[in-house]
């Protein structure tokens, strides 16, 4: 960080520039900020960060005139999970499942973020509905092949999951909302037809 401070001597101007290295601090700082948009179990965006993304995304998107996809992701039986392996085997499946997701949101334009509970979600902003579902298309069977044991499921005695896939183009006057609400019929469409797939709507 620079400082020029002027003063003045016998009618002369002087000017002095001192230099601090605020490295260190400056580095606290975006760790806080991190950490404040982080899950703190599964490393990925938390809900106030999704929030937050998805809105300035479909405000972007609406002035270009361009499509936001959104997917919801519901870890299929979870308490099943919590009930028979404990707690700490249910946040393990979390932080798995959070990192496989991570990878399905390369581009600036994109988030994985918790969405709540066993929830994720990914904001895949400029992405068409068919462009959503080739990406997320592999999904189900790379969750399943994690191996992640839910015994007491009735669908798989791996991890599964459910996911609810929606794509709108969204309109100046228009709010984020009616996105997230498709892609949660979605997903529940996806529940009553059997779990461990994909639903999706545009």
């Amino acid at each position: 960080m620079m400082r020029v401070t002027r003063f003045s001597l016998c009618d002369v101007s002087y000017f002095v520039i001192s230099h601090q290295d605020i490295t260190e601090r400056k580095q606290a700082e975006e760790l806080v900020s991190k950490l404040a948009r982080s899950d703190g179990l599964t490393g990925v965006a938390n809900r106030r960060c999704f929030d937050e993304f998805l809105r300035n995304e479909w405000r972007r998107c609406a002035r270009l005139g361009l499509p936001v996809s959104l997917a919801i992701i519901d870890i299929d039986y979870f308490k099943l999970v919590n009930d028979t392996y404990g707690h700490q085997s249910g946040d393990d499946c979390l932080r798995q499942v959070g990192q496989l997701l991570s990878q399905f949101a390369k581009r600036s334009t994109d988030i994985c973020a918790r969405y709540g509970g066993e929830e994720f979600a990914l904001v895949m902003g400029n992405t068409s509905i068919e462009q959503a579902r080739a990406l997320l298309e592999p999904l189900n069977a790379a969750i399943k092949q994690l191996a992640l044991p839910n015994r007491a499921s009735p669908i798989a005695s791996v991890l599964t999951a459910s996911v609810g896939l929606a794509c709108l183009a969204p309109r100046p006057d228009s709010s984020e909302d009616a996105l997230l609400a498709l892609a949660d019929a979605q997903l529940y469409a996806a529940k009553a037809a059997g779990r461990n797939q994909l639903a999706a709507a545009s």
